[in-house]
C-alpha cells in the first residue's frame, strides 16, 4: 500500500462583500480578485453545467438582494425540560 501523502491545495476565506483572501502554496493575494476567486473555485467541483449556472444564479440574486439571513446560523432548540 502507497503511504499517505498530503497536498496542500491553500486556503480562502471570504472576509466580507468584495473582499477574501487566498492562500495558496506558491503565492497569497486579497481583495477583489481573492473575492472573485473565492466564488470561482467553489462552482468549479459541482457536477453538471445546470448546477453551476442555478447556483452562480442563487448568489447573484443573493448579492443584488443583500440579504443577511442566508449569513445566519441557526442550531436546533434544545429540550431543556428533564
Amino acid at each position: 500500500m502507497k503511504p499517505f501523502e498530503y497536498n496542500d491545495k491553500g486556503s480562502m476565506a471570504i472576509i466580507s462583500k468584495y473582499n477574501a483572501v487566498v492562500d495558496l502554496p506558491k503565492f497569497s493575494f486579497k481583495g477583489f480578485i481573492a473575492w472573485l476567486t473565492w466564488l470561482f473555485i467553489h462552482i468549479i467541483p459541482l457536477v453538471g453545467f445546470g448546477s453551476k449556472v442555478r447556483l452562480a444564479f442563487d448568489w447573484l440574486r443573493l448579492f443584488i438582494t443583500n440579504n443577511p439571513s442566508i449569513r445566519l446560523i441557526l442550531y436546533p432548540k434544545r429540550n431543556t425540560d428533564k
